[in-house]
C-alpha cells in the first residue's frame, strides 16, 4: 500500500514541477507523512523531505531541459538569486534536522492550500515584457535577489521546498520574466538546490538510504517521467488552463 502512495505522490510532484515549476516536496511531503507509517517516526518528516528532494533533482533537470530547448531559461538577471539560494540550502537543512516534524508537516500542508488558492484566484501570472538585455543588475534587482535568494534558499533546506512557487513570483513580478521563462529558470535553479539539500539531509541521516532506498528509487523514476511529460505538455497548452488545473490539484491534496 505504501508503494502505491509513493508512486502517486511522486507522480503528482512530477506534474507540478513540469507544469508550473513547483518543487516535488510541496506535493510529496504531506502525502508521505499522512499516509505512510514509515515516515511517522521521530524524524519522519525529515526523511520524507529527503525523499522528495531527491525526486526533485532529476525532475527539475528534465523540466529545465525542455524549457531550455524552447529558449526559456535566462540567468542574466537571475545569477545573484541563484548564488544566494544555493548558499543557504545547507544552513536550512541543518536547522530542519533539529526541528520537530510537526512544524515541517504543518508548513507543507499550509503551503499546498496557499498554492491551490493562488492558482484558482490568479491562474496565470501576468507577463511583463523582458527588459533590454544587459548584464549589469539594477539596485532593485540586487535588493530583490539578496532578500528573496537568502530566504528561499533557507526555506529550500529547512522545509524541503525547492522554492519553485516563490521563485516563479519573484521572476515574473519583480524581475520582469515572462511565465515560461520564469518556470524554466526556476527549475534550472531547483536542480542544484534540491541536489544540495537532499545530499545534506542524507549525510545528516544516513539511515534514509538503507531504510528508504526502495522509496527513493521509485519516487525518483516516477517524478522524473511525469516531470518530462508534463513539461512538454505545458509548452503546448494555454497557461490559464494549466494554472486552474494546478490550483484544483493542490487543494485536492489537503482538503477532504
Amino acid at each position: 500500500m505504501e508503494y502505491i502512495v509513493v508512486i502517486f505522490a511522486a507522480a503528482l510532484a512530477g506534474v507540478g514541477t513540469g507544469l508550473a515549476g513547483l518543487s516535488a516536496a510541496t506535493a510529496m511531503v504531506p502525502l508521505l507523512i499522512v499516509l505512510c507509517p514509515t515516515f511517522g517516526g521521530e524524524h519522519g518528516a525529515f526523511m520524507a523531505t529527503a525523499v522528495a528532494l531527491a525526486s526533485d533533482v532529476l525532475g527539475s533537470a528534465v523540466t529545465a531541459g525542455v524549457y531550455a530547448k524552447n529558449k526559456k531559461i535566462d540567468l542574466k538577471h537571475g545569477w545573484l538569486l541563484l548564488t544566494c539560494i544555493i548558499s543557504m540550502c545547507t544552513v536550512g537543512s541543518v536547522a530542519a534536522y533539529f526541528t520537530h516534524q510537526t512544524v515541517l508537516g504543518g508548513f507543507s500542508l499550509f503551503l499546498c492550500v496557499a498554492i491551490g488558492i493562488r492558482f484558482l484566484v490568479k491562474p496565470d501570472s501576468k507577463e511583463k515584457e523582458e527588459s533590454p538585455g544587459t548584464v549589469k543588475l539594477t539596485v532593485k534587482e540586487i535588493a530583490v535577489s539578496l532578500f528573496f535568494g537568502l530566504t528561499i534558499g533557507f526555506g529550500t533546506g529547512f522545509f524541503g521546498s525547492g522554492g519553485g512557487m516563490m521563485m516563479l513570483i519573484v521572476f515574473t513580478a519583480m524581475l520582469g520574466y515572462d511565465r515560461k521563462t520564469a518556470v524554466g529558470t526556476s527549475t534550472f535553479i531547483m536542480t542544484f538546490t534540491a541536489l544540495i539539500a537532499s545530499v545534506s539531509h542524507i549525510l545528516m541521516e544516513p539511515t534514509i538510504v538503507f531504510e528508504c532506498w526502495d522509496y527513493l528509487l521509485i519516487s525518483i523514476i516516477t517524478a522524473t517521467v511525469f516531470s518530462l511529460v508534463s513539461a512538454r505538455f505545458a509548452n503546448r497548452v494555454n497557461a490559464k488552463v494549466v494554472g486552474i488545473t494546478t490550483g484544483i490539484f493542490f487543494l485536492y491534496l489537503v482538503l477532504p
